[in-house]
């Protein structure tokens, strides 16, 4: 079992990485496929920063070995007792996804899990959710890897203390933020996924890297 806890400033651009690298190793056959939820605490989508919804939809990730396979045993298992039920009980709750997906970590040699912007989710009620995370690490049968992104939240830190963490800043990272904009902007204008019909590239370029990078130290 194992976590990883990235905190402050650019942990999208790391919590990016990190799920592009797991996709990539997933699609070259070199690592089961992720599992992810993007946390946000938008008024538009309350199930965004709902502990419930995020357990939820990992353990909907998990339920099947690969996209348009059929569902694993202990998923088929929950979703019969609750057709029988007459899903009276509704979605999912916490401790049953919790429990889903222990189980589904014993169909797996590993499971990665990420969850990223954890101090989007609601005050109130994330403490449960990085309890059934830890939960997840302590009683998996199988391998577990999670990965965490969050600002330096005072609750969420002390509940990860113990776990290996990297602490990025901005202001001590302005020089890898700034190459690693550079390169990506770059990419993105040469694949043709951004100014495609621009009629000024070089000027707008300059523009998004500066908004960019501003932006990103004074996350």
């Amino acid at each position: 079992m194992r976590c990883n806890f990235i905190s402050n400033a650019n942990k999208t651009s790391a919590r990016s990485i990190v799920i592009e690298d797991a996709i990539r190793d997933f699609q070259s056959g070199l690592g089961p496929r992720p599992a992810f939820f993007y946390c946000s605490r938008n008024i538009a989508e309350p199930e965004r920063s709902d502990p419930d919804a995020v357990l939820a939809s990992i353990a909907r990730q998990l339920s099947s070995l690969e996209p348009g396979k059929p569902l694993l045993k202990p998923t088929l298992e929950l979703y019969l007792k609750q057709e029988a039920q007459g899903f009276a009980s509704g979605p999912p709750q916490l401790e049953e996804s919790c429990s889903l997906i222990l189980q589904l970590a014993e169909q797996y040699p590993l499971t990665i899990i990420v969850v990223d912007a954890l101090d989007e989710c609601k005050p109130r009620s994330r403490s449960l959710l990085l309890k059934a995370l830890k939960s997840i690490l302590q009683d998996s049968a199988g391998l577990v890897k999670i990965f965490v992104s969050s600002r330096n939240d005072h609750d969420i830190v002390s509940r990860l203390q113990g776990y290996p963490n990297l602490s990025i800043k901005s202001n001590r990272n302005s020089d890898d933020i700034a190459t690693f904009v550079n390169c990506e902007t770059r990419r993105l204008i040469e694949d043709g996924d951004l100014l495609q019909y621009s009629n000024s590239r070089e000027v707008m370029k300059a523009l998004i890297i500066e908004k960019v990078i501003r932006d990103a130290s004074e996350m």
